[in-house]
């Protein structure tokens, strides 16, 4: 009797442990499809933007600087980089550490007008450079 009770009682917990792990089994795929389906997203956002300024680039809508600087943050969470278009890369390397936004303003004039001129000529001197990269650029991110 006892015997019968106790395997009765065992049955039933095997089954409601089974029962509950499955149950985690299904949450655990469905939120691995939610976190894939995420990303996509992401990725899909990142893309619309890296072509959104690759394209206002090209067409002069987007000061070539201010553009690598941000292709630069939106290339390196899928992966890429903009170390792969030389041009592009030069003309970030003299931009980034120039000071923007408040700290541009506290700087005096002849300072800003240095560093203008420094930027503005490197953009020039790379700017048929820099749009055939854009072009390649705007192809390869097809690809994500």
């Amino acid at each position: 009797m006892w015997k019968t009770f106790l395997l009765i009682a065992a049955v039933i917990i095997i089954a409601g442990m089974v029962g509950y792990a499955a149950y985690l089994l299904l949450a655990l795929q469905k939120q691995k499809k939610a976190l894939l389906q995420a990303r996509r997203n992401r990725i899909h956002r990142i893309k619309e933007s890296l072509e959104i300024i690759a394209k206002a680039m090209l067409n002069g809508d987007c000061n070539l600087s201010e553009g690598v600087l941000r292709l630069k943050m939106l290339l390196e969470p899928v992966g890429m980089s903009l170390k792969h278009y030389s041009a592009m890369w030069r003309l970030y390397e003299t931009v980034e550490d120039m000071p923007t936004h408040e700290a541009r303003r506290e700087l005096k004039k002849n300072e800003r007008m240095r560093l203008d001129l420094q930027r503005e000529s490197t953009e020039a001197e790379l700017e048929s450079k820099i749009k055939l990269e854009l072009n390649r650029l705007l192809t390869d991110i097809q690809t994500l």
